[in-house]
């Protein structure tokens, strides 16, 4: 900050200071635009501004007599002004009153300072960052990674000693990988103690996947005398913790909640750059699983149905396993059954799981991680059971992870012998898994995109979008096959009455009903789409006079006889009137058949209603006319 401004900053504080008889002085904490305050000026004090106040800001005990009285900045507030007093009464209306006269002259002082705080302090911190990740994601070893880590993290937090913390081996037990000390020292790097306060902090981040914030630590052994400072940040990478960073510092409270937020930054910078450099590490020995990603990569970014896409992902994880068989299955989180997509090297039909009765199943798709069974060490369980019956050794079952979500499982089946997979290989099949999955999600995120895109909510049925373009079609291949085309238009008789009376969530109901009274009483090949409001048309294409009449009188038969239920117990009947028209005969244009049968409906309409009226020239809605031209 200008000295010139931290000047003027300070003045206009003491003179309010000394205006409200804040004689334990003042301070102001400017917000630099990212969340974090600065302290941008104080008074009477020394330079972390009134005493007790971050315990107060952080839920702490502080003084509660009113001896401190916090005004937000006019115009911001993220920026305020902290007055606090040693002696006397606390602070009372008429010195708030006063305090506020003063808050506009501080306020145009720090116009500037708030300007530069906010293009300075947590920008700069993200940019080195960024600086730090993009060097880690060029390092081919995890011990590089932790070193690189260590050193440069010193660049945005202050500390005395970093540890970055590995899981690995079969026990995912956590190893020290890399070791710094901020000050010159005899000797490596003491590891961490794995108990005591210091050991549960790191083990609440390693085992809860949250960042620990420890101010106060007793004394954790030779040379590092309490009290002492303890930041533990998990890496988490995709849905798991796969080691921690771990920060100490000498003395009480050195890390704050800034120190904390920095570091879980670089956490997930750090996660990605550790687990590609256990990837880069065994490359020689991957070659085969790496080439097998691929393929299942391309397939999913490929994919276009579930089945080609399992078959894909059974072949190659079986190969890269070296297991003899495999099974893919889809789950639907509203329902409790496994459906199988393939299976590789196992004969029999496909089978449909109730995970209900899988203890073990249910677990994977619960915490989404995988979980190895041998025939032989699980005598009693369900799963146990099955694959001694099916001759088999070892069953791998693995999450299909998409989206924070698990969609299904992959099990591989050994027969041939017990099978141990190593961490290189494990890792390789859940990622071939999680490829697989995303490609697994996209395909039905896609198909559930186009039938919504077709779809009205409320009615069940095809929505106007998808009536205009299908009434376009239909009139195109009408007019090349010189084949009969029906258009009904339908319109609700004394509809309003009902979300008048019941509600629009009755009326919804209603109106979902009356789309399946016209669905189940049209043939599979009709199109019936909602036009608009209470509004309906049927598409009948291939379909001479007679026909369409006797559908479209069919159609207003069911509804008028169909009884809805309403939410309070009542029930309610609607009427109908429709409007039947032709093609080529009353209409060679979709803009023109349309319009046709919306005449035709309305002339019904004028008959009483509850009847079908076939098209005649009648006046034509503008509304009607300018929504079939579009």
């Amino acid at each position: 900050m200008p000295e010139a401004d931290k000047t003027r900053l300070t003045e206009a504080l003491e003179e309010m200071c000394g205006a409200v008889g804040a004689d334990a002085g003042g301070a102001l904490y400017i917000s630099d635009g990212d969340g974090v305050l600065q302290l941008a000026a104080s008074a009477g004090h020394g330079r972390n501004g009134p005493p007790g106040l971050i315990q107060r800001l952080r839920g702490g005990s502080g003084e509660t007599d009113g001896r401190t009285l916090v005004l937000s900045m006019p115009g911001s507030r993220a920026s305020f002004v902290v007055l606090a007093r040693h002696s006397g009464n606390g602070f009372t209306q008429h010195d708030g009153t006063l305090a506020r006269l003063y808050l506009r002259r501080l306020s145009e002082a720090g116009a500037d300072v708030a300007g530069h705080a906010r293009r300075s302090g947590w920008t700069r911190q993200l940019e080195t960052i960024q600086r730090i990740a993009a060097r880690l994601t060029r390092l081919a070893s995890v011990e590089e990674v932790g070193a690189t880590i260590c050193n440069e993290t010193r660049q945005v937090i202050d500390y005395d000693e970093a540890q970055v913390l590995v899981a690995g081996g079969h026990d995912g037990a956590l190893r020290v990988v890399a070791a710094a000390r901020n000050s010159a020292g005899d000797g490596a790097v003491q590891p961490l103690p794995n108990t005591g306060p210091a050991g549960d902090a790191i083990a609440r981040a390693a085992l809860g996947g949250v960042p620990v914030l420890a101010s106060d630590l007793p004394d954790l052994g030779p040379g590092r005398d309490g009290p002492c400072s303890l930041l533990a940040v998990p890496l988490h990478f995709e849905s798991r913790v796969s080691g921690v960073i771990c920060l100490l510092a000498r003395g009480a409270n050195h890390f704050d909640d800034d120190d904390l937020r920095l570091l879980q930054i670089l956490s997930d910078q750090a996660a990605v750059a550790i687990e590609n450099a256990r990837l880069l590490s065994g490359r020689d020995q991957l070659v085969h699983e790496l080439a097998a990603l691929l393929e299942v990569s391309e397939a999913a970014s490929a994919a276009s149905d579930e089945v080609g896409l399992a078959s894909v992902l059974a072949d190659r994880a079986r190969h890269a396993t070296r297991t003899e068989a495999a099974i893919v299955s889809r789950w639907d989180d509203s329902s409790t059954v496994l459906r199988e997509l393939w299976r590789d090297g196992i004969s029999g039909p496909e089978t449909r799981t109730d995970v209900a009765d899988s203890p073990l199943r249910r677990g994977v798709l619960r915490d989404g991680r995988p979980l190895v069974i041998h025939a032989e060490s699980a005598d009693s369980m369900p799963e146990a059971i099955q694959l001694r019956v099916l001759g088999g050794r070892t069953l791998i079952c693995l999450p299909l992870n998409a989206g924070g979500r698990t969609i299904g499982i992959l099990e591989l089946i050994s027969f041939a012998a017990p099978r141990h997979l190593d961490e290189g290989e494990m890792q390789a099949v859940e990622a071939m898994a999680s490829l697989a999955a995303n490609g697994l999600e996209k395909v039905r995120l896609l198909e559930q995109l186009r039938s919504a895109a077709d779809m009205d909510l409320v009615t069940g049925v095809h929505n106007h979008r998808y009536l205009q373009e299908r009434l376009r079609q239909e009139v195109a291949r009408s007019a090349r096959s010189h084949s009969p085309f029906g258009v009904m238009m339908l319109d609700l008789d004394k509809f309003k009455p009902v979300n008048d009376r019941h509600g629009h969530a009755d009326g919804d109901r209603v109106l979902h009903s009356i789309g399946a009274t016209i669905k189940a009483h049209v043939r599979m090949s009709d199109v019936v789409a909602r036009y608009g409001g209470d509004e309906f048309v049927v598409l009948m294409p291939d379909t001479p006079p007679e026909h369409a009449d006797q559908v479209a009188r069919r159609v207003v038969s069911g509804i008028i006889q169909r009884r809805h239920q309403m939410s309070d117990g009542s029930e309610v009947k609607v009427g109908v009137s429709a409007g039947l028209a032709l093609y080529p005969t009353d209409g060679r244009t979709s803009a023109q058949i349309l319009q046709a049968s919306d005449a035709a409906m309305y002339a019904a309409k004028r008959s009483g209603g509850h009847q079908v009226e076939r098209s005649s020239p009648i006046h034509i809605r503008p509304e009607v006319a300018a929504a079939a031209a579009g």
